[in-house]
């Protein structure tokens, strides 16, 4: 899959959710649709709706676009109506199907994590505990999570299906910063166990709710 088509699967994946939520989208938007203070910035999607609008940046090299995206983070920081989303597409990720597991597979593999994060490792509990909420993602929805799935195109699948809030969507990309940084070798990125408890209790969340529907 070439880049392009990359960047557009992830656009196409995006734009549902955010139309459903009452977003006006644009993708490859013109200048004429961009405010001044992005005038020589071009993002790939705006979402134009409350309760702020939304600049999407898909970046394809989380290590090599970090730079810029600091940059851009820093400038939407002083406008209080506008929000940088970036989301990752990464070249040359496995596209290969991944086994999925057993639903009862899920509540051991959390409470390695809990070990984990109780022995002093958030680090390890964080990756193992991303892991398994792509496990989740997988179970849930295995046609559209078959394949290996980058920390964006996961949180959106299941924000779009209901499996996550938007509200846990967003502490989710919270963690999903520090998860990328865990997994790429920075480390010296100190990993907070409340961002790991966070994940284990949306975890929890997601996986009682789907047995509830499963038995309804």
């Amino acid at each position: 899959m070439s880049a392009t088509e990359r960047e557009q699967r992830v656009l196409d994946l995006i734009t549902p959710r955010l139309k459903a939520e009452g977003y006006e989208v644009f993708t490859h938007p013109s200048r004429g649709l961009l405010p001044a203070f992005m005038q020589d910035y071009q993002p790939d999607a705006i979402a134009l709706g409350r309760p702020k609008n939304i600049a999407i940046q898909i970046a394809r090299d989380e290590v090599g676009e970090r730079p810029r995206a600091a940059a851009l983070t820093e400038r939407f920081a002083t406008i209080p109506d506008w929000e940088l989303r970036i989301v990752y597409a990464p070249e040359g990720s496995d596209d290969r199907p991944v086994p999925g597991v057993p639903r009862d597979a899920i509540p051991t593999a959390i409470a390695r994590v809990e070990t984990l994060l109780a022995a002093d490792q958030p680090e390890a509990a964080l990756l193992l505990g991303w892991s398994i909420l792509e496990a989740v993602g997988r179970l849930l929805l295995p046609g559209d999570m078959s394949r290996p799935q980058p920390a964006g195109q996961l949180l959106e699948r299941m924000a779009m299906h209901g499996i996550v809030t938007p509200d846990e969507a967003e502490r989710l990309r919270q963690v999903a910063v520090l998860r990328n940084q865990v997994a790429h070798g920075a480390l010296r990125v100190a990993v907070p166990r409340e961002a790991v408890a966070d994940l284990l209790s949306i975890l929890r969340e997601a996986l009682a709710e789907s047995e509830v529907a499963a038995d309804a």
